[in-house]
């Protein structure tokens, strides 16, 4: 019983009114200032919704979630039978009602203008398009037995309603998501390589002033060696020509036969 109160009171809610057959209290809008107040079938129409706003202990106006009027009495009536309609909100009594839970976790609706007469149903009905009223309290009626229910089924279809488009998005987002870490790895790797290639062409250049001296070295020599093979190659083209040489200057070599002239000089004197 006190959880029933309890959640009533939450002025921020939405309840459903229902009878003990489930046909909910719902406002069928007559004129511009009035409206008839019946049962119906509960559809999740916000004119089938009530929230309760605090006056007093256990008292409340019962503000209607479609129009925003309140419950009230036809005509602020006291007699047995008067019907309940919507009005304006004009802080009147008759537009305060009583809370009363009972033992079975249902509650009265009472009005506090009528005496603490009950919402009741004409003709003790339950059905869709039956009629509400007051009435004085009768023990075991059941058609003054009312179950307050929070709107939750409306949160959870907004709920839902809200997340389909997000899942949505996601799915559609979700090769985008597939695609990103391909694109990303791919970006990746050219700095990687650029990082590598940077520290390599680093490590290029210190070991090639490491190693320019000594390969520049060994290449001097095999020069040297080429040029030595060259010379070598050059002597011996030279050694047969001096050896030819004597051979060509063998006649020279009777020169000294010539010397004789002196003799005949000699020989005539």
């Amino acid at each position: 019983m006190k959880t029933v109160a309890q959640t009533v009171i939450e002025a921020d809610h939405f309840y459903t009114i229902a009878a003990h057959t489930g046909n909910v209290i719902q406002a069928v809008e007559g004129t511009k200032e009035a409206g008839t107040v019946r049962l119906g079938k509960y559809e999740h129409k916000p004119e089938q919704e009530w929230s309760f706003i605090r006056v007093g202990d256990g008292v409340y106006r019962i503000r209607n979630r479609a129009s925003g009027k309140l419950l009230d009495l036809t005509m602020t009536g006291t007699a047995n039978g008067t019907w309940l309609h919507l009005w304006e909100d004009v802080g009147g009594t008759s537009q305060m009602w009583t809370v009363q839970p009972t033992p079975e976790g249902t509650v009265r609706l009472r009005s506090s203008w009528a005496g603490g007469k009950c919402v009741d149903t004409v003709g003790m009905g339950a059905a869709v398009g039956t009629v509400l009223q007051i009435w004085q309290e009768v023990s075991g009626a059941g058609d003054q037995l009312w179950t307050i229910a929070e709107v939750k089924e409306r949160a959870k279809r907004a709920a839902k309603k809200a997340e389909a488009p997000a899942v949505e998005a996601a799915a559609e987002a979700a090769p985008v998501a597939e695609k990103a870490p391909a694109k990303k790895t791919a970006a990746r790797k050219p700095r990687t390589t650029k990082k590598a290639a940077a520290a390599k062409a680093e490590a290029a250049e210190e070991g090639k002033a490491e190693t320019a001296a000594p390969a520049e070295k060994p290449a001097k020599p095999a020069r040297k060696t080429a040029a030595k093979k060259t010379a070598a190659k050059a002597a011996e083209k030279a050694e047969p020509a001096k050896a030819e040489a004597p051979a060509e200057e063998k006649p020279a070599a009777e020169k000294p036969k010539r010397k004789c002239a002196p003799c005949k000089k000699k020989e005539t004197v």
